[in-house]
């Protein structure tokens, strides 16, 4: 299903204005259109070779608002230039075909193949203020530092869990599972991501594997197996938010593998909805910030990203896109009850030491080409 089929620009054009379009849903959105592959980064590349002006900004749609870049702009005058992408994959060709920003927006996952693509290049921690803020645990993060070098820094979180009508699927209320995205009893209306990480490893966490990243030998087949069995229960892959939360609005969907943004979202709405804590554990994925090799503008390179961790980026990040901040300070900016709606607390420190953390997906294009043919059955 293409993500403009019964596509609501009505409604689409609606959560544009309150800010409830993700990095990921609206980079799609504009490629499924033919506007982002051939307008935006050409449109930046010129300003990346301008030495004298604004930084350039690689990144995810969502991220090219001015309430991330407050201290940026006190310092600057302006934004940072912007240029976006439609997934990392598509980043890091262009990088290496030529194109130079300055700051680029990797998730943990794929922080050493851009580093092994010879993207990255060092970071001064002492020029990012709220680097001390880090919780503990994503401080740990091995990511971070590469060959003794800083290379990326932790800006926000989320989990990649089941968002589910508690009114259309009560018996999993106080039982929640995975398994309801293979329960037949719903056969025609669920739904999982398109892409590798949200369904392939998705299954290998239904299927117990130690490592759901690392899907080899005998565990490749019975992950194949398992993805096999969900096909023809699902109404649909998606490859958005928007085409999730329209689903599940409307109750053509039960339940579906979906994001924070889309669990914030839909309770506005005053849905019925559920973001599920599944017995078997959520997925998490933490997303940060690098500056990339050759630079011609490092210090505004820098302020890019101090701007972007400042306390009250982060805090309009928890309560407009329901994404945790990998600081600790800007849970002390938003009120309890604003929170709670969002299933978070102040410390999320025992959400994220329950999450299985994405890494490295070993043999990415066998598992690639695997989830391809099985999902050419829809």
């Amino acid at each position: 299903m293409s993500i403009l089929d019964d596509f609501d620009v009505g409604r689409f054009k609606q959560k544009l204005a309150k800010g409830e379009v993700s990095r990921r849903q609206l980079g799609r959105i504009l490629a499924a259109a033919g506007i982002v592959a051939t307008a935006m980064p050409l449109a930046s590349r010129a300003k990346a070779q301008d030495a004298d002006g604004q930084a350039v900004a690689y990144t995810w749609a969502g991220y090219d608002i001015p309430e991330f870049y407050g201290t940026y702009i006190a310092k600057y005058g302006s934004t940072p230039e912007f240029s976006i992408w439609n997934d990392e994959e598509e980043a890091i060709l262009k990088i290496t075909g030529g194109f130079q920003p300055d700051t680029v927006f990797p998730c943990s996952y794929k922080v050493q193949k851009w580093y092994d693509a010879g993207i990255l290049g060092p970071i001064d921690t002492s020029q990012i203020p709220a680097f001390g803020d880090l919780f503990p645990a994503l401080a740990a993060m091995p990511e971070i530092e590469i060959n003794g070098e800083t290379v990326w820094i932790p800006v926000d979180w989320g989990q990649t869990s089941v968002l589910y009508r508690t009114d259309l699927a009560p018996e999993y209320v106080g039982n929640e599972s995975w398994n309801i995205l293979w329960d037949p009893k719903y056969k025609g209306r669920l739904s999982t991501m398109g892409s590798l990480v949200d369904g392939a490893c998705v299954a290998a966490i239904v299927l117990g594997l130690e490592d759901p990243f690392t899907i080899q030998g005998e565990d490749f087949a019975a992950v194949q197996a398992k993805l096999e069995e969900q096909q023809p229960l699902l109404r649909f892959y998606a490859d958005d938010p928007t085409t999730i939360e329209q689903a599940l609005a409307s109750g053509e969907v039960v339940a579906a593998t979906a994001w924070n943004q889309s669990f914030a979202a839909l309770k506005r709405e005053g849905l019925p909805i559920a973001f599920m804590n599944p017995k078997e554990g959520a997925m998490t994925w933490v997303c940060g910030m690098s500056i990339v090799k050759g630079t011609t503008r490092p210090e505004k390179a820098h302020a890019v990203i101090a701007a972007i961790l400042e306390p009250e980026a982060r805090a309009f990040e928890i309560t407009e896109y329901g994404y945790g901040s990998a600081t600790q300070a800007p849970y002390a900016l938003i009120d309890d009850a604003t929170l709670e709606s969002l299933g978070m607390t102040r410390d999320p420190t025992a959400l994220l030491d329950s999450g299985i953390f994405q890494k490295p997906i070993a043999d990415e294009g066998a598992l690639t080409e695997m989830y391809e043919a099985v999902k050419s059955g829809v």
